[in-house]
């Protein structure tokens, strides 16, 4: 048996009302499927299909980035971005922090020491706003969304009539305890 999987960021309670107060006005009038609030997360890795009997080895690789963070960091969504070929309008960040770009770059390479082929480009922060988005739309700046990073999720995706579904199943604390070292 199989799992759909990704690791991502997932926003708490109060990010995912900012989000809901102000994605829509981003697909507003545009011909597209908006993504459902229960959607929103920002893609560290993606799985896809896991055996279950591999699950234990992506908790393993995902212990050696706890703590990688000496404190919480934030990454910033400042730009809205159509993405030709998988049809979708992204929420992204201009700059990565070198926090969030270090401990997804060593989430990769524990990855890859449990036999996983992890994506080879560098994390690209994004927010999928719309899927189906076939009209393109001219990158711009936006007000900021202020995204915090402190854990690292694993979700599963769970296939439905209505879209995929996520439901977070494991969570890693990304920032070190106070006076712990690296």
């Amino acid at each position: 048996m199989s799992d759909r999987l990704f690791f991502a960021l997932w926003p708490d309670a109060s990010l995912r009302d900012e989000l809901a107060a102000r994605v829509p006005a981003l697909t507003s009038g545009y011909p597209c499927r908006p993504q459902r609030p229960d959607q929103w997360h920002l893609t560290i890795e993606f799985l896809g299909d896991v055996e279950s009997d591999r699950q234990p080895a992506l908790h393993e690789a995902a212990r050696t980035v706890e703590g990688f963070l000496q404190a919480p960091e934030t990454v910033v969504l400042d730009r809205l971005e159509h993405w030709k070929k998988p049809q979708v309008l992204c929420v992204t960040a201009a700059l990565v922090p070198r926090g969030v770009a270090g401990f997804a770059a060593a989430l990769q390479d524990a990855l890859r020491r449990q036999g996983f082929d992890p994506e080879r480009r560098a994390f690209r922060p994004h927010l999928t706003v719309a899927r189906k988005a076939r009209q393109p739309v001219a990158s711009r700046a936006m007000e900021p969304i202020r995204w915090p990073v402190d854990s690292l999720w694993l979700v599963k995706s769970l296939g439905e009539a209505a879209g995929s579904r996520y439901e977070p199943c494991a969570r890693w604390n990304l920032v070190q305890a106070p006076g712990a070292a690296r």
